[in-house]
């Protein structure tokens, strides 16, 4: 009896193993059977115009398939978004989690119903849902609420979800994670008093967002916060605000040209009216708009502090200690560079059109038209970040290294001599090149390293030199133009992933002297030959 109860068992453990993560569809809706081989989660839909219009769309909490019944615990990533022709929808009773992003841009959608089972509740549910006016979650549910008339959806004390009607209750004190992502439609709005932080992405991509009124409670302010919110023309960062964390949290708002921050905050200002907001420990500016002005008394500029901010002029005043090209990502119409002859740090010699170390031998920021000095010998991380524009780079002789993603997202460029002199190539250094078809590497560089020509879609033409032992991680992934690689006599190492992805590459010179080829260094190539 055991003996048949065991196999009885063991069958039952197989079927169930082979059901795992099948997908079928039923009325239009796409699922997956979960772990449990009992219960699936909604993941998608085959075509919207089997949804109609002007009838409440009701997600089952329960789906039959092929005679049997499963409850439907989830609906997954994405799966119905850019359901356009519905516009109300009901989450029946049963279902768990709403994943992230599951009704974005679902344009005509205007109310939501959540039911009290619903625990978990992902990240821009509503985005770019024009026209939602209603959010509505049964008075039953003892995680969510959406306290009448605020057309929200609130876990205690955050706001999780809204849409442009909302009313946000005060009993909130965290706006958060993508709680308002591409809220589009909605031009203003007033932070009431007991907020005390904004989360990574609140409002980002809220388009025609002109007006925000920040309260006096606020303390913290995330990542992105109001990333490309690209109608917002002007913004006051209370007395309280002692959190800004992140890139520039205005990256994208092209039309800002005020940033404004009460005088009486103890950790950060807006000096000399410079319209960016300067961290007042260290004098460093982190976040800036169009009419930023890197004025006297400021000392370093943070990491992507100019980020996604059109930029033609950057004027480098003598106080500044610190900066780097990493400053500027993003920033690729910069077409010209000075630097305060008086700046004991760095200069912008006659000619160059870049900003150098004070001694020359660096190059840390270039743009669209620098000539790089015949003396520099190194380039630094993130000098030119999609800014070099001539098809053709040939680095002057005497360069000793090339500084990580230097000239990544340069697409202009077409042809790459790396000379002799180069004795170190940092990782991602020409990553995103899409057009770069030609690259001749003369100098005898030990290693490649992760990412160095990642994304190169075009790079055809490679010559590596002797002395080369080592290919390091996805350092040509995705070089889907290249066909022949010719491995030198000195290599030992090529990692895995090193080539990933190279769709067209046919034939790989590897030398009877080869080291170590791990197991997936050619993965993702089908036409390489066997």
């Amino acid at each position: 009896m055991r003996k048949h109860l065991l196999v009885t068992y063991l069958i039952l453990v197989v079927l169930t193993s082979q059901m795992y993560g099948q997908t079928f569809m039923e009325k239009g809706l796409v699922y997956k059977i979960l772990g449990d081989s009992v219960s699936v989660k909604l993941t998608g839909y085959q075509s919207i115009n089997q949804f109609e219009r002007e009838q409440p769309f009701h997600i089952p909490a329960t789906v039959l398939h092929e005679g049997k019944s499963y409850p439907i615990k989830c609906i997954g990533n994405e799966a119905l978004a850019g359901l356009s022709v519905v516009e109300s929808i009901i989450v029946e009773e049963g279902i768990e989690s709403i994943g992230n992003y599951a009704f974005e841009s679902c344009i005509n959608l205007k109310s939501v119903y959540i039911p009290a089972s619903v625990r978990v509740i992902g990240e821009g549910i509503f985005g770019s849902c024009y026209n939602l006016k209603e959010i509505v979650v049964d008075s039953l549910n003892e995680d969510f609420q959406s306290p009448e008339g605020s057309n929200a959806i609130i876990a205690d004390d955050e706001l999780v979800a809204a849409c442009p009607n909302v009313r946000i209750p005060s009993s909130v004190t965290i706006i958060d994670d993508y709680a308002f992502f591409h809220c589009n439609t909605m031009e203003q709005i007033v932070i009431p008093e007991g907020v005390e932080k904004i989360g990574f992405g609140a409002f980002q991509g809220c388009s025609s967002l002109k007006r925000i009124t920040l309260s006096e409670s606020l303390k913290r302010i995330g990542p992105d916060a109001f990333h490309g919110c690209s109608s917002l023309d002007s913004v006051f960062i209370p007395k309280n605000v002692s959190e800004i964390l992140g890139a520039n949290i205005f990256a994208g708002c092209y039309r800002l040209t005020s940033i404004v921050v009460d005088k009486d905050n103890t950790v950060f200002d807006s000096r000399n009216d410079c319209n960016g907001i300067v961290r007042k420990e260290d004098a460093t500016l982190i976040a800036s708009c169009a009419t930023t002005t890197i004025c006297e008394d400021i000392k370093a500029l943070a990491n992507d502090c100019f980020e996604g901010v059109i930029l033609h002029t950057i004027s480098i005043p003598k106080s500044m200690e610190k900066l780097s090209g990493g400053a500027f990502w993003g920033c690729n119409e910069i077409d010209s560079l000075f630097v305060d002859p008086d700046n004991a740090f760095y200069m912008s010699p006659k000619g160059a059109n870049a900003i150098l170390t004070r001694d020359g031998k660096t190059l840390v920021v270039g743009c669209r038209s620098t000539e790089i000095p015949a003396d520099v010998e190194t380039i630094d991380d993130y000098a030119f970040v999609g800014r070099y524009t001539k098809p053709m780079l040939k680095l002057p002789e005497g360069l000793k290294k090339v500084g990580t993603s230097a000239f990544s997202g340069c697409n202009m460029m077409t042809e790459l001599i790396i000379p002799s002199s180069v004795e170190d190539i940092s990782s991602s250094a020409f990553s995103d090149c899409y057009n770069l078809n030609v690259v001749q590497i003369l100098s005898p560089i030990e290693k490649i390293n992760y990412g160095t020509f990642s994304n190169c879609k075009s790079l055809s033409v490679l010559s590596l030199p002797e002395g080369l032992k080592q290919i390091d991680n996805l350092a040509f992934k995705n070089c889907v133009s290249l066909k022949n690689v010719h491995l030198p006599s000195t290599i030992e190492l090529v990692k895995d992933d090193a080539f990933n992805g190279c769709t067209s590459l046919k034939y790989v010179h590897l030398p009877s002297t080869v080291g170590v080829v791990e197991r997936n260094a050619f993965s993702g190539c089908p036409s390489l030959s066997k």
